[in-house]
């Protein structure tokens, strides 16, 4: 049965909810796949949303305070790509789905397992199809990764430990904890629970969480956490390990260790680029380098390719691909909403000092 979202067209035509830094990956990527067309930008911000739209060659933009209906409601749009603020996804998905509108939305789904859920019920009444942009688990280094794991190359994999780190977002919507919903677990953490699912094995549900958070250096930006330190156990005892910081100097650090009961894989892309730059040039000739890099001179690390490297074009590729069969992609909002469950219980035991059941 055909679902009410469908698109018959040989192309999507794609509307993007917002215009800040993650939509300039999705439009890296959406330039390179052949069955996406972006026809509209919808943002708060006018002048940021005109100049996001002349960038990219985006004909269509919104940014009255009914961005979100204006945009998804608009008779060109097949495909809304939610990458608003957290405390916007909810809105955005639910009434993407009321206009029968397929929907792409940016980590996490929800600021928390309630917000999830009914986002879940939305696109499930509505019958359209839905997709969570968790772009790790399409980041070439994780799905080769993935290849060697399944082959049986490290045998049962029993411990993950991942690493994702910087000095706090850019943006001050983050360091709101109502607005974004926590600190670094919901900014962070959430790729990092989501990637050890990936690794260790869908079918081995999560049973049990324990959390440590902390704001050590940003108490006067957030009530949120600023580090935390996440375990997830899962069935066939299995354990992840997710270690997140707004507190780490040096520009983002991100790695991976999966352990197995023959082998292991260390994956280390942002610290192991593959170039090393030593300058003292003006930051201006130097330019971008890597995400949430602090300094822009001695030695640096760029990272080329970033929206390919941590995985965007293929994630999308796969996602607009996935809509023109009508087909659920492999990453849905039902994997979206366990992502919110864990990251709520681990608030719960960073809370009560004890292990938390799922």
């Amino acid at each position: 049965m055909k679902n009410k979202g469908e698109c018959t067209l040989k192309k999507l035509r794609i509307g993007l909810l917002g215009s800040g830094f993650v939509q300039n990956f999705h439009m890296e990527s959406y330039r390179e796949i052949s069955q996406a067309e972006v026809v509209a930008v919808a943002s708060r911000n006018p002048k940021h949303v005109k100049k996001f739209a002349r960038k990219w060659g985006i004909k269509t933009t919104y940014s009255d305070e009914d961005f979100i209906e204006k945009l998804c409601s608009d008779p060109n749009v097949d495909v809304v790509d939610i990458g608003i603020p957290n405390f916007l996804h909810m809105k955005a998905a639910i009434t993407a789905a009321e206009n029968h509108k397929n929907v792409i939305c940016e980590k996490p789904l929800g600021r928390n397992t309630k917000e999830a859920q009914k986002m879940v019920k939305a696109v499930e009444k509505y019958g359209v199809l839905h997709a969570y942009a968790e772009n790790e688990l399409f980041s070439p280094h994780n799905v080769k990764a993935k290849e060697f794991i399944d082959s049986g190359a490290i045998g049962k994999v029993i411990w993950v430990r991942s690493r994702e780190a910087h000095f706090g977002p850019h943006s001050q919507w983050f360091w709101n904890k109502k607005l974004a919903g926590g600190g670094c677990i919901v900014d962070m953490g959430c790729h990092s629970i989501e990637a050890a699912r990936f690794f260790i094995g869908k079918e081995r549900k999560p049973l049990e969480v324990f959390a440590w958070t902390a704001t050590l250096v940003h108490g006067d930006r957030t009530d949120a956490e600023d580090n935390s330190l996440t375990l997830v156990k899962y069935e066939g005892d299995a354990l992840a390990q997710s270690e997140n910081s707004w507190a780490a100097h040096g520009g983002l650090d991100h790695r991976f260790e999966i352990h197995g009961t023959d082998g292991a894989i260390f994956l280390n892309p942002t610290r192991e680029t593959g170039m090393k730059v030593f300058t003292v040039a003006p930051e201006k000739k130097v330019g971008y380098v890597i995400e949430k890099a602090e300094v822009m001179k001695g030695w640096l690390l760029p990272l080329w390719g970033e929206y390919l490297i941590y995985g965007y074009y293929p994630e999308l590729k796969h996602f607009i691909e996935s809509f023109l069969k009508d087909e659920l992609p492999r990453e849905t909002f039902h994997d979206g909403l366990i992502v919110n469950r864990i990251m709520d219980a681990a608030y719960k035991s960073a809370k009560s000092g004890k292990w938390v059941k799922l």
